[in-house]
């Protein structure tokens, strides 16, 4: 008893935490158990005075048991398996089993109409029985829970039926069969939540994965594997990270021939080998798109940085994409970052810059010096 009654007090407690509506029936089932199981000794001999409140104890409370399964099961099965026909199916076990619990005190009132009581207990088993097939040929997870859990019940309910039925007997021992088959119910239905939890809590966690996944995929050029526009924006705006010190926009010099002379194969083999070659200590490296480059640089002496990464893209572009007879060469527009600075703004002024080092003879990094706010029209070679 004290069994039934904490898998109840469980049950709605988890019905208020997990927002499911068959933890209410599970709850509802509880209680209905825990009402029958004062018709069985002790508790039966110490409440009923005489063997029709017995009977009929015992009667409303075994039909208001069976009524609620037919609910549980239809809630308890997964909402993604489609079976909307077999839930109202399963649904209607609940109206039935009811109005045959109305009408129990009646039916013990008039011994010729109790096998009446009896076929339609055992009409209901039938239609949980085929709601259970059913729901096990959809692949319900939590109906082979129920299937299991519901199991020894069933059976001591059969035997039951089979006594008072063909042999008009009481089956012996009924009162104890049915407590070890609810208790073993409880068990396993307690476990099935678990599993269901569980179960929703590791789709929840691959969900919260793929999520981070795209949210990472959308920030990260599929070539290079570094950084794109949006990803660059992310660690601009980053407080963790901090503001840069400076920014270099890095454009690889020549670049149209390489893909019209070797295709664009050996471009993108390029373009990754530049990637490659940029990355380093205090720097984050993101791709524009085409062949254009920013580093943000995170060190008091980000200038040198800058320029040291840059010289790096020739001997690494030589090292990994050996079919090319020329050198490849880049050059880089630095600016350095104010605190009022927004990524497209400083990426605006070492564009400027950039273009200053292309009209200069490329393959060199140049910054455009700043005074008083007003940035002058001159470079200077690092």
């Amino acid at each position: 008893m004290s069994c039934v009654l904490g898998f109840g007090a469980s049950a709605v407690v988890l019905a208020f935490i997990m927002r499911r509506q068959y933890i209410f029936w599970m709850a509802a089932r509880a209680a209905a158990v825990g009402l029958l199981a004062l018709t069985f000794p002790p508790a039966g001999d110490w409440l009923f005075t005489t063997p029709e409140q017995f009977r009929t104890a015992r009667l409303i409370a075994t039909d208001i048991t069976i009524a609620v399964v037919g609910p549980l099961l239809a809630t308890y099965i997964e909402p993604h398996i489609k079976a909307r026909s077999l839930r109202h199916f399963l649904w209607t076990m609940f109206p039935a089993g009811m109005v045959l619990a109305a009408v129990s005190p009646l039916l013990v009132r008039t011994p010729d109409l109790y096998w009446f009581h009896n076929l339609i207990v055992l009409g209901l088993i039938a239609m949980l029985l085929v709601g259970l097939i059913a729901a096990l040929r959809l692949g319900s997870r939590s109906a082979r829970y129920q299937a299991l859990a519901w199991s020894p019940s069933l059976v001591t309910g059969f035997i039951a039926l089979y006594f008072e039925l063909v042999l008009r007997l009481p089956m012996p021992f009924y009162a104890e069969a049915m407590l070890a088959a609810f208790l073993f119910e409880f068990i396993v239905t307690a476990a099935g939540i678990g599993d269901g939890f569980m179960l929703v809590n590791r789709k929840l966690d691959m969900a919260v994965a793929h999520v981070r996944e795209a949210t990472w995929a959308s920030t990260m050029d599929p070539l290079t594997g570094i950084a794109n526009r949006r990803g660059l924006a992310q660690r601009f705006a980053d407080s963790e990270a901090g503001l840069p010190h400076g920014i270099a926009v890095i454009d690889c010099d020549h670049f149209k021939r390489i893909n019209d002379n070797y295709g664009h194969d050996v471009g993108d083999e390029v373009l990754v080998a530049v990637a490659a070659a940029l990355k380093g200590d205090k720097l984050y490296v993101g791709r524009l798109g085409g062949e254009e480059f920013v580093l943000l640089a995170y060190c008091e002496d980000w200038r040198q940085q800058a320029e040291q990464a840059r010289e790096r893209i020739a001997p690494g572009v030589r090292q990994h994409v050996s079919q090319l007879p020329f050198r490849v060469t880049a050059s880089a527009g630095l600016a350095r970052i104010h605190a009022d600075d927004t990524l497209e703004s400083a990426i605006k002024r070492a564009d400027r810059a950039l273009y200053a080092a292309k009209d200069a003879g490329r393959d060199r990094s140049l910054m455009l010096e700043e005074r008083e706010g007003i940035e002058e029209r001159f470079a200077r070679s690092l």
